[in-house]
């Protein structure tokens, strides 16, 4: 017994340890997608209208997480980094209750443990992580969590308000993408799966709580669709949000090629990530007992369903599978590693062999992958910084380099901010042909001269409306006359950046080019500045 509530006090130190670590990311600079949600925020704050005046192909749910967080932690990247932290802590809180709800201390503390530590964004990816911050699944994983809350308190305890949380929080994931929706369904069968035994008189109202989820799950969305009327917004957002992610999910998509894309991404995780090796054991161990035992627990029946949705969510985002499509996997994955490790005790003798050799290979991985220097590295570097051991601009160089045609670079971003708000005044326009530096209107504090914050929206012309093409742009630019207009050489490969590059040498950006003058380069953005003399801007 003592051992034990040894266990779970070290247990919850590590979490807890893990956590505070993650304060050190607060210096850590804006990342591409995180720059231009900032960026629309920031013109939302100064009455610019989403869709509208800023346009991007998200539900609004990012930009209402991102708004209030600025509006709470100021309007620096730090509050990005906040953001992050909040939702980590939120979802290794909701990790421990709803195991605990389940099961033994014990396990919902691993679980804890396992999710807080193996997470860490300087473990996960490269430069930190801080291109995974942040964005939609972070907070999707928060809402699932909370309706997965509700689903096992409801199994304890039959209330339609607990009913009606599941299918809220539910509904509020899908305020950041619609595929979110399908957790909704997993969670719901969870509940019929695993709900307790009642009496005769108790099961007409079996029905109930389930009509009551999904009515609740309408909630979200629905308010937010009356905000986009009450604007005028809803034939804009339609576009956004339906039709250009209808575009483009299907763009490249075949199922055979995702077949073999996903299964070579779920491998490489397996075989990289700690979580994910446990993930594919535990998968194993759980279809050796329903042969063996014909039902699984609750606690790895609700993993199983919940990863199972995640998959499906994943599945659904389309050909691209970006690391970030994967962090909603990362709750389900911690609560199936700490079933299969945490109660190995309680087990058969080859159960718990193979619990203690997945442990093994776990910290075999973690070893051989450098955990512990490259979490140490990140969150020394940051602390170096707020230290004053390390300048600014070497602490910069840390995301991306610079000069050296790599595309992205934090520094370049901030040295094109700072001269972009040095040399304008506060209600000038500016507009940038570029992808890795829209942050530069957040950061210079400086809005749009037109609503597309990233050049690859209409080069090259793919989607089919008229007015995502690079001679509508250029129409609306020449008729606004922006103060800076500014090219970004993207470096790479691609068709698509190849058209970016070469635009400076296209006729009709020539002459939308006429009235201005080149006038700083800075890394890979050319600045051109409104001739003076050549008439104002319009909004």
């Amino acid at each position: 017994m003592r051992f034990r509530r040894v266990l779970v006090v070290a247990l919850v130190a590590s979490a807890v340890a893990a956590l505070f670590v993650r304060l050190a990311s607060i210096a850590e600079p804006l990342g591409i997608d995180q720059s231009l949600w900032a960026s629309a925020v920031r013109g939302m704050s100064r009455h610019q209208l989403l869709y509208r005046d800023v346009w991007e192909q998200r539900p609004p749910g990012i930009y209402f997480t991102y708004l209030a967080g600025f509006s709470i932690f100021g309007w620096t990247p730090a509050a990005v980094a906040w953001l992050d932290i909040l939702a980590s802590v939120a979802t290794t809180l909701l990790l421990y209750a709803i195991v605990r709800t389940l099961s033994s201390q014990t396990t919902a503390a691993l679980t804890a443990a396992l999710y807080a530590t193996l997470t860490m964004p300087a473990w996960l990816y490269r430069h930190a992580g801080f291109l995974e911050r942040s964005v939609c699944e972070t907070f999707i994983v928060v809402c699932v969590g909370l309706a997965a809350l509700c689903a096992v308190r409801f199994r304890e305890r039959r209330s339609l308000a607990l009913a009606a949380g599941v299918g809220l929080f539910a509904g509020a994931a899908v305020v950041f993408k619609p595929n979110a929706g399908l957790y909704l369904p997993a969670l719901l069968l969870w509940m019929v799966l695993y709900r307790r035994q009642s009496s005769p008189a108790e099961r007409p109202s079996r029905v109930r709580p389930l009509v009551v989820a999904v009515l609740a799950s309408m909630v979200a969305p629905a308010f937010t669709v009356l905000w986009l009327w009450r604007l005028g917004l809803l034939p804009d957002a339609r576009i956004a949000v339906v039709d250009f992610n209808r575009f483009y999910v299907a763009l490249g998509f075949t199922f055979k090629g995702f077949a073999i894309d996903f299964s070579k991404a779920i491998w490489l995780r397996m075989k990289t990530d700690p979580l994910w090796l446990v993930g594919g054991v535990g998968t194993l161990v759980i279809v050796w007992e329903l042969a063996r035992r014909r039902r699984i627990d609750a606690l790895p029946g609700l993993a199983v369903l919940w990863g199972g949705a995640a998959a499906l969510v994943i599945t659904v985002n389309g050909a691209r599978l970006f690391n970030t499509y994967f962090i909603q996997a990362f709750p389900p994955l911690a609560v199936l590693a700490a079933w299969l490790l945490g109660e190995a005790p309680r087990e058969p003798l080859v159960r718990r062999v193979v619990s203690l050799t997945t442990a093994a290979l776990m910290l075999l991985v973690l070893l051989q992958r450098h955990y512990p220097a490259r979490v140490y590295e990140s969150a020394s570097a940051d602390l170096d910084l707020a230290r004053g051991r390390l300048g600014r601009t070497e602490y910069l160089e840390r995301f991306g380099g610079y000069g050296n045609q790599r595309g992205f670079s934090a520094r370049a971003n901030e040295e094109l901010a700072s001269y972009v708000r040095a040399h304008t005044a506060f209600d000038d326009r500016i507009f940038l042909f570029g992808i890795n530096g829209a942050g530069v209107y957040f950061l210079s504090d400086r809005l749009t001269a037109h609503r597309f914050l990233r050049v690859n929206f209409f080069v090259p012309a793919e989607f089919p409306d008229p007015h995502f093409t690079l001679a509508a742009v250029i129409e609306d630019l020449s008729r606004r006359r922006p103060r800076y207009l500014i090219f970004e050489q993207l470096h790479s490969s691609s068709e698509m950046a190849k058209s970016v590059d070469a635009l400076p040498l296209r006729p009709e950006v020539k002459r939308l080019l006429a009235p201005y003058r080149l006038d700083a380069t800075i890394e890979d953005f050319s600045l051109y500045r409104l001739t003076e003399g050549e008439g104002g801007q319009t909004p």
